[in-house]
């Protein structure tokens, strides 16, 4: 198998995991800021399907840098590396994105948000950094 197609599936298994911990976390913490416990399931569901489709063009991004880079080759730690650098700034941008355009309607919790999207993108990213240090 091709080691971009490999690299591919191991970016859609990344954006799976991202986006289920945004919405689990963005879930939690809208509840909590509005003293909703009990809604937590129905704002966490709101929030992974938002997750999924907000992060495409982020996740779209931060693919074809590591597909650049692939074709560069790099591999290994330094590819790794790449990757999560890419990730954090990708995420980062997509909480400023937030921030300032859907984050006015959280005015309670909205950098909490914001500080959600960049934990679920690095955490997923370190969750395959094996997969991803043996390219894909």
């Amino acid at each position: 198998m091709s080691k971009f197609l490999k690299i591919f599936l191991t970016f859609i298994a990344i954006w799976a995991v991202a986006s289920l911990t945004n919405g689990v976390l963005c879930g939690i913490c809208i509840a909590i800021s509005n003293r909703h416990i009990s809604s937590v399931p129905e704002v966490s569901v709101l929030a992974i399907i938002f997750s999924f489709i907000f992060s495409v063009p982020l996740v779209g991004l931060t693919w074809l840098v590591t597909c650049i880079a692939q074709s560069l080759d790099k591999n290994g730690f330094a590819l790794f590396q790449i990757v999560l650098a890419t990730a954090i700034i990708c995420s980062s941008i997509g909480a400023l994105l937030f921030i300032n355009t859907l984050g006015y309607e959280f005015q309670d919790c909205n950098y909490a948000l914001g500080f959600c999207i960049i934990i679920s993108a690095a955490s997923s990213v370190l969750l395959f950094r094996k997969k991803i240090k043996t390219n894909g």
